[in-house]
Parts: structure tokens; C-alpha cells; sequence
């Protein structure tokens, strides 16, 4: 960046200095007092030097890094906050809705609630603090923001699924100031206040209530999406292209939406003789009650910010700067709310902003010096400078790269637009003419009918959308270093060659991960999937198969989309040799109908008995055409050079689904690892029945560690010298049980749980094993014998 632009800017240091102090803060172990104290030292010296400005201007910068960090130092929780008290049992909490609930299906919501005190039986006790319920069974009551209700519920502290790359899930929830979550029955939730929502809340729901009624399911949808960014009664098809088509921003309340919202007032105004600055203060009124109507998103209020800035110029006769606005948003922005820097939504917002206005003029003289029309080279210069800006960003938290999102907003952008502006007038209308109001939604249906159309082309074009692994650190500094020279690459050889070794640089890192040799350790991967099975087996020689997806469907959250995916992306990973089900539960089956519409897998394994509980998958199966195979006991294969023996199901008669499970047996360099379904009881008898081998150092232990499996003979037989259950936290099966881990114990296996270790990963040569709780970052080390048996284990790493 060059110098006449920070001075256009002088916002953008102290804004930079200021994010990279919140940044920073987990690396600065330094009181708040300590802070406050070396901050106003800086500030002082500071003072001292303004006689030279380049020493003066690092010791304020410096200060402001402090001042960033002491912002990141949240205040000491309160005596009463409810985090402190013991969380057993159910609590009667009493409270106030921080924001409108969300359904997300019928039977299933989520309510923010803000504590005032809890109920001891007569006793109504004092309490703070933040909770996030999951409300089950369909509300039987309207309920809306600043509500008073009384709950009964029953709360634990978060737990996300803790992955190699994952999403901290408590992490996010922290920032969000929630400490704890829970869950209630609907018909336990009291409302002690009547449903009357502030003006924003009302106004937003008789918004979406006209659209609904006015037009049908799917356009009232993408209508309240672009107008309101309220997305949830949006179709999983209809979502899912504009996501593959790379124009899902389109429905993220943003600068998009305050600009046409700012410019019809506006230009609305001047056009009936009202002065510029009259109109620019409507402008300024309507956009405040706008962001206030949709929500504080950061992509609105950053956006809202800016607009006000830029309107604020027009009022007081000066040029606007863009740069400066967008420092001043940032600024304002994180002094509010400092954690929203890790969040997706702000980090997206600003660097698309950042882009458009950094890089589009240049794009757009570059374009125009060779002839493109002067609409074209401006629309290619804000979508290209936009999509420059977020690849990286995008790829970090959803491994997502739109190859044709740059084209697709070409003709989406304009469409939207209109169907923004004839939706905002259509709404205006309605208040005074019903008739009028119908008939620019019957024009507007059209619109969205169009959208649809090319959104919907333009996703189903093979790769519009690829899915690469998350970039390094190093990946992402040399892409936006590359970035922030590109403008000077006109004026100068050097700045070109720098550009062009920073790209090459870029490359090499981003290939690396699908170039790099082969691994010489065997690799089993049991994923936290919550309750639920997932394990990932890694071949030396490059074969993989998978085991089960963990949970998924489309009235839960979808593991496997969530989940499973992204890790095997991360991994990176673009084909799977075999995916195993060992049977049809939900919590086995449901995340695969991801992996089967992401991934090319080579063969499907299944013990042949009929779909239950996930028609997703079945769904998924079928249409990704991959070839099936079913298992039975006394099967061998070889996988690389591992034998996988299959030991069930056996031709018995069924006991029942659990009992049928596919269960496999795997072996390499004498290492053995037994995979065990969700064997009950009878299974397992019938599994020793047929005398295969069973023996294992490694066993994926049955059913979660339910009471009724790993019975004493099964475990007798097996003698693993560790465990795995994939299990849960907080499961209301009470897995594992108590029974089973004593059991367990008894045969003298050491026992790994993904609740408490997260996911569970073994590697091993063949001499020596490792096995990491990837959630705690403990690895332990085990000798193993000739024979694959540990000898010894060191202590742990």
C-alpha cells in the first residue's frame, strides 16, 4: 500500500493495530492492569517523540496493539453467574429472549435466553449469565425477543466435536458470551410476559409474513433471504446451488442490500425536489432502521457504518474515502464486540469490502485500456476484486473455491437487484394498497423465477464449485502479500516480479499437500462425532476406507456435511477405496449421504440388510451409482496390504439390527484392529460361535459401551490391550456404561473415549504405536513384540 494512500486512509494503521492487538491477545499473557499501564507508557513516549513523527507514529501504533489486547480481557464473571453453580439435574431458569427464537424444523428450536434467576423450589435466587436452549416439541406459544419465560431445563457447559482442523464450536459460543447450552421441552417453557415485540421484530415479521403470503413457498424464501437475509425456510436444493453457483452472498444482508436500500431513498427524494442533504439524512434514517430490522450481523453493520460515513460526507459538503470508512467500520466494529474478528461472517464482509475497494479500480482501468465496455469492466472488477479478497477465507472455514461464481454474478448481481428494489417497493405498497402490492409481486415472481433459473444452471455445471483443502498460514500471507502489490504492478518490473514469485509460491504450498510421499505408518482415525460411529483407516500405500459417517439427516445436524467432510478434505483426501456401513442406524448411516455426494468412493460394503434409518444415504447410494458390495462372515479381502476379514453378519437368523452388524476385522504387520458395530449381547455370542479370529490389540469397542455389550466372554476372547469407544457427551443413554467400562477394565484394556479424549487417532509402523487424544493433546507410545502385542508404554507426549 502505498503512502498517499495511508494518508488518504489515516484510519487504516490504527485500525490494522488494533485488530492484530485482539489478534494477538491469546499471546500476550499480561493482566489487564499490566496492559493499561504499558499502553499508557506508549502513549506517554509517544508524546515525548512528536518531534519525529516515524518514532512517535510506532509507539502510538504500539499502544493501540495493548489497547487491542486489554479489549480481548474480558471482565471476571460475576458471583451469581450461573456457570459457577453445580449444573446437576434440571434447573427452573428465569429470563429474558435476547432474540427471536429459530426453528429449524417444527418440533425444534433454539432460544437465547439472558438469566435473571433461578427457581429453588419456593426460593427465587439472583443469577446471571447467557444460555442457548434447544427447545423440543413443536412451541405451543408465540414467543418473541425481550420475552420474559420461565424454563425448566437441563444445562452442561459446550462440547463441539474436537478434530484435527475442526471448528471450536465452545470457542465461537464464547465470543457470543454463552457459557452454557441446554435443552428443554417446549411444554416446560413458561411465558410470564405477553408477545410484544419491539418495533424491529414486529416489522421484520410482518415483512416476512406479506412475502409468505403473497407469493409462493420457494420465491417467499429467496425473497426474505435477499430482502431480510432470513434464509431458514429456504429449500436444501435451492440453497445448496446458490452455494455451488458462488453467489450465496447475495442472500447475506450486506453492503449489497444498504446500497440499493441508501440510493432508492436517496435518489427517490431528489427526484421529488428534496435537497441533498435532506435526502441524505432519510437515507441515513432508513438505513439505521434497517439494520436494526434485520439483525446486527456484522456484514450489516458493517455495511450500515459505511453507508452512514459516506452519507455523513454528502451532509457535511466533504469527499468521502472509502479506505478510511471501511478503517473507521473495523474500529467501531471490534470496540464493540471484539470476538466478532474470528467469526466468518465479519472476517468475509470486510475482506470482500476490502477488495472491492483496493483492487477494483485497478481491475477496472485494466479492463477498460483493452476495450471492455465501461459497465463490464466495473461489474468484473467488484465480483473478481471480491472473490480475490475471500478465496482464501472461504477455503479456511469451508473448504469451498467457486470457479464460477466471478461469471455467475454477472448476470445474479443485476437480477438481484431488481428483486431486491421491486421487493422493497412491494412492501412500501402494501401498506396503503393491497392491490397495487399484488400486482409488483406478481412481476417480482418473475424476477425470482429467472434468478432461480440461472443460479440453479449455473450450480449444476460440473465443478462450478471444488472443495480443496484449507490453506497454511504461509499459503494465505503470500496470496495477500501478492494481493496488496498487484495495484503497483503497472509502475514497476520489480513489483511484477515479487507478484509473480509470491504466485508460484502459492502454487508449490497448495500442491504440496496432494504431492507429498507416502506415509510409512498405518493410520485409524476414530472421529468425535458425538454419538454416533466414524473411524478413517490410512493405508501406507495409500488405501483408504472409511467406517461408518456418524449422524446426519435432515431434521439433525448433518455430521457428515459438517463434520466428515471437512476433515477429509482437510486431510487432504478426494477418494475413498471402500465405504463400510455396518448397519443402517442413523448415528452410523446418516453423515454418508455427504460422503457420497463429495467424494468419488470405490465400493460400498454393506451386510446386505434393507435401509432403515437414514433415506438420505439410501438416497445418496443410489445416485452416486457406487458400486455395492455385500459382506458376509468368512469374506477375506485385501485392501493394500492389509487383510480385512470379514467376521458378520453370519447366515443366523436375525436377533435383530444390531445384532447384524458388519463387523470387520483388520490386519497389518501383525498389528490387529477388531471393529465391532453395535453388537448386543446375542451377536457377540454368535460372533464366538463361528470361531473366527477375534483376537485384536485394538478393538472399536460395541454400541458406545452399552451395558449389554462387551460382555466377559467377547472380551475374554478378544483381549485388546486398548479401547476405543465412540461415544457422545452427555448422551441420555448414559453411555458408556458403567457396567461396560468395568468390564473393560477387568480385561485390562485402556479405555479411550471421544467424549472426554475427542477423536482418537492410532498410527503405527508395525513396531511401535502411537495413540493421540487429539482433544486433550496427549500422545501416548507403546513397544510393540514381533507378534504386534505392546510391551512397554512410555509415558505420555
Amino acid at each position: 500500500m502505498t503512502e498517499p494512500q495511508l494518508e488518504a486512509a489515516p484510519l487504516l494503521l490504527p485500525a490494522a493495530a488494533f485488530t492484530a492487538g485482539i489478534a494477538g491477545a491469546a499471546w500476550l499473557p499480561i493482566p489487564a492492569p499490566g496492559l493499561i499501564a504499558a499502553a499508557a507508557a506508549l502513549l506517554i513516549a509517544a508524546l515525548a517523540s512528536h518531534r519525529h513523527s516515524r518514532a512517535a507514529l510506532v509507539l502510538v501504533l504500539a499502544g493501540v496493539v495493548l489497547l487491542g489486547a486489554l479489549r480481548m480481557a474480558g471482565p471476571r464473571l460475576p458471583a451469581d453467574h450461573l456457570a459457577r453453580r453445580a449444573l446437576d439435574g434440571t434447573l427452573s431458569i428465569e429470563g429474558r429472549l435476547a432474540a427471536e427464537p429459530v426453528r429449524w424444523t417444527v418440533d425444534r428450536a433454539r432460544l437465547l435466553l439472558d438469566v435473571d434467576a433461578v427457581h429453588a423450589g419456593p426460593e427465587r435466587l439472583p443469577a446471571a449469565g447467557r444460555v442457548q436452549l434447544t427447545a423440543y416439541g413443536e412451541l405451543a406459544l408465540p414467543l418473541a425477543e425481550t420475552q420474559r419465560v420461565l424454563v425448566e431445563a437441563r444445562l452442561h457447559r459446550p462440547a463441539g466435536f474436537r478434530n484435527p482442523g475442526g471448528f471450536d464450536y465452545p470457542a465461537h459460543l464464547r465470543r457470543e458470551g454463552i457459557l452454557l447450552v441446554g435443552h428443554a421441552r417446549s411444554d416446560r417453557i413458561t411465558a410470564l410476559t405477553p408477545d410484544t415485540p419491539p418495533w424491529p421484530v414486529a416489522v421484520k415479521r410482518w415483512a416476512v409474513g406479506v412475502i409468505a403470503a403473497r407469493l409462493p413457498e420457494t420465491s417467499a424464501a429467496l425473497l426474505a433471504g435477499l430482502l431480510l437475509g432470513e434464509r431458514s425456510t429456504l429449500p436444501p436444493a435451492t440453497d445448496a446451488s446458490f452455494r455451488r453457483a458462488g453467489v450465496y452472498h447475495i442472500l447475506a444482508v450486506s453492503g449489497f442490500n444498504v446500497a440499493l436500500l441508501a440510493g432508492a431513498v436517496f435518489g427517490g427524494l431528489a427526484m421529488c425536489g428534496i435537497p441533498r442533504r435532506g435526502a441524505a439524512g432519510a437515507a441515513a434514517v432508513a438505513l439505521v432502521g434497517f439494520a436494526l430490522v434485520v439483525g446486527g450481523q456484522p456484514s450489516v453493520l458493517r455495511a450500515t457504518v459505511m453507508g452512514l460515513l459516506l452519507l455523513a460526507a454528502l451532509l457535511l459538503d466533504r469527499e468521502s474515502q472509502l479506505l478510511n470508512a471501511l478503517a473507521l467500520a473495523v474500529l467501531a466494529l471490534l470496540l464493540w464486540r471484539p470476538g466478532d474478528l474470528w467469526e466468518p461472517g465479519f472476517q468475509l464482509s470486510f475482506a470482500a469490502t476490502a477488495g472491492i475497494v483496493y483492487l477494483g479500480p485497478g481491475i477496472t482501468a485494466w479492463l477498460s485500456a483493452r476495450g471492455a465496455p465501461a459497465w463490464l469492466a466495473a461489474a468484473v472488477a467488484v465480483s473478481l476484486g471480491a472473490q480475490a479478497a475471500v478465496t482464501p477465507l472461504m477455503l479456511s472455514h469451508f473448504n469451498q473455491l467457486s470457479l464460477i461464481g466471478v461469471v455467475a454474478n454477472l448476470l445474479v448481481v443485476p437480477l438481484a437487484a431488481v428483486a431486491t428494489t421491486l421487493g422493497m417497493l412491494a412492501l412500501l405498497v402494501e401498506l396503503v394498497s393491497g392491490a397495487g402490492a399484488a400486482l409488483l409481486f406478481h412481476a417480482l415472481w418473475v424476477v425470482l423465477i429467472a434468478l432461480r433459473g440461472i443460479v440453479s444452471l449455473a450450480g449444476a455445471l460440473p465443478a462450478a464449485m471444488v472443495h480443496l483443502p484449507a490453506p497454511t498460514a504461509a499459503t494465505a500471507v503470500a496470496w495477500y502479500g501478492a494481493l496488496l502489490l498487484a495495484p503497483g504492478m503497472a509502475a514497476s518490473w520489480r513489483i511484477r516480479a515479487v507478484v509473480g514469485a509470491l504466485a508460484v509460491l502459492v502454487a508449490g504450498l497448495s500442491i504440496w499437500p496432494w504431492l507429498r510421499p507416502t506415509e510409512t505408518m498405518l493410520r485409524v482415525t476414530f472421529l468425535d462425532v458425538g454419538q454416533g460411529d466414524a473411524a478413517l483407516i490410512e493405508l501406507p500405500e495409500g488405501p483408504r476406507l472409511l467406517v461408518d459417517g456418524g449422524p446426519g439427516g435432515a431434521r439433525r445436524f448433518d455430521v457428515g456435511e459438517r463434520v466428515l467432510a471437512p476433515f477429509l478434505w482437510n486431510r487432504p483426501l478426494a477418494r475413498l477405496d471402500a465405504v463400510a456401513l455396518t448397519h443402517w442406524d442413523s448415528d452410523h448411516s446418516g453423515g454418508l449421504a455427504a460422503v457420497l455426494t463429495h467424494f468419488h468412493v470405490g465400493e460400498f460394503w454393506e451386510s446386505g440388510r434393507p435401509p432403515g434409518g437414514a433415506p438420505e444415504t439410501a438416497a445418496a447410494l443410489v445416485r452416486s451409482r457406487v458400486p455395492r458390495r455385500v459382506l458376509a462372515a468368512g469374506q477375506r479381502l485385501w485392501l493394500g496390504r492389509a487383510l480385512i476379514t470379514v467376521l458378520g453378519p453370519g447366515p443366523d437368523p436375525p436377533p435383530g439390527a444390531n445384532d447384524q452388524s458388519l463387523v470387520l476385522r483388520l490386519d497389518w504387520r501383525g498389528v490387529s484392529l477388531l471393529l465391532a458395530g453395535d453388537l448386543g449381547p446375542r451377536g457377540e455370542a454368535l460372533l464366538l460361535e463361528r470361531a473366527g479370529p477375534v483376537r485384536a490389540l485394538a478393538l472399536k469397542v460395541a454400541h458406545h459401551g452399552s451395558r449389554f455389550s462387551s460382555t466377559t466372554p467377547f472380551l475374554e476372547r478378544v483381549r485388546p490391550r486398548l479401547a476405543v469407544i465412540s461415544v457422545g457427551a452427555g448422551t441420555p443413554f448414559r453411555h458408556p456404561s458403567v457396567e461396560a467400562l468395568a468390564r473393560l477394565d477387568t480385561a485390562g484394556a485402556r479405555v479411550y473415549r471421544t467424549d472426554r479424549d475427542g477423536a482418537v487417532i492410532l498410527e503405527t509402523d508395525g513396531r511401535v504405536l502411537r495413540v493421540t487424544a487429539w482433544g486433550r493433546g496427549v500422545t501416548e507410545t507403546w513397544e510393540l513384540d514381533p507378534e504386534g502385542t505392546p510391551e512397554t508404554s512410555t509415558a505420555p507426549g
